[in-house]
């Protein structure tokens, strides 16, 4: 146990990521323009996709993401099917293959699933900080929320910006 929160405070720390975010607030109204390429090499280029995008903002030892990855899937994948999702770990320290197995733990497919070790994509949408997990959805250029749960007053959010 010790172990994991070392590896989770150190990894945080390497890549510029720090906790305390400021949770549901969105930090800018224009998204930016990106791409990223997942583990069977396809890219998604959100200048290219005209529907909504929701980005999930993961690590594989974040306790709340084991539990609300499959929870994300399930309700994007069902409500929501013209939705582009992507599950994005920023943590350098979690290899390729550690994210693979995870996704696999949580019956959700590895397409899905992103490695960004650097960190850049996460630096795009937030100027500074932020907490694990954390859902931004966005369309046509513009962010519509940004979640960091899937409680009650979140999924109204999504809800209501999804639909």
């Amino acid at each position: 146990m010790p172990r994991l929160l070392i590896t989770t405070l150190l990894a945080c720390f390497l890549t510029g990521i720090v906790w305390g975010a400021f949770p549901g607030e969105v930090q800018a109204q224009k998204a930016p323009k990106f791409w990223i390429t997942n583990f069977e090499r396809k890219r998604f280029d959100s200048r290219k996709h005209e529907g909504s995008i929701v980005l999930s903002f993961f690590f594989v030892d974040c306790v709340p993401c084991i539990k609300e990855i499959p929870q994300l899937h399930k309700l994007i994948t069902t409500e929501y099917p013209d939705a582009a999702l992507l599950f994005v770990d920023p943590i350098g320290e979690d290899s390729p293959e550690y994210i693979k197995e995870f996704a696999e733990r949580l019956g959700v497919p590895v397409p899905l699933f992103y490695h960004d070790p650097l960190g850049r994509l996460a630096k795009k949408f937030f100027k500074g900080r932020f907490v694990f997990p954390t859902i931004v959805g966005m369309r046509a250029g513009s962010i519509l929320f940004r979640v960091n749960d899937l409680g009650p007053e979140s999924l109204a959010k999504i809800d209501g910006a999804l639909r």
